[in-house]
């Protein structure tokens, strides 16, 4: 069973020293949706903060959900175009963090 998502001072520390490790757009991505918090980010939502095109932000989303650093956080939200998107949350972090940086 996969731990429950926190929002914690460490999950949020877990993914500023994991930042150091991931490309800049992973970083500007991973950046916005810890900002979101528990309210996640959509991937339109990500394109607007970070100015990125779609296929971009979400080719850096999808690493990052590869990765395990974040999640679906079982939100939804609507697009522009009235369709509903999947809000991304960070990931419970410590057992990344062991994986990727060995802490």
């Amino acid at each position: 069973m996969k731990a429950p998502f926190s929002d914690s001072d460490t999950s949020l520390a877990a993914a500023i020293a994991i930042e150091p490790h991931l490309g800049h757009g992973e970083e500007l991505v991973l950046d916005v949706i810890r900002r979101m918090g528990a309210h996640g980010a959509c991937d339109h939502e990500i394109e607007a903060y970070t100015g990125l095109i779609h296929q971009t932000a979400s080719a850096r989303r999808r690493g990052l959900v590869i990765r395990g650093l974040i999640e679906d956080s079982g939100l939804r939200r609507k697009t522009p175009g009235g369709r509903a998107a999947k809000a991304w949350r960070l990931a419970d972090l410590k057992a990344v963090m062991q994986q990727e940086l060995g802490v």
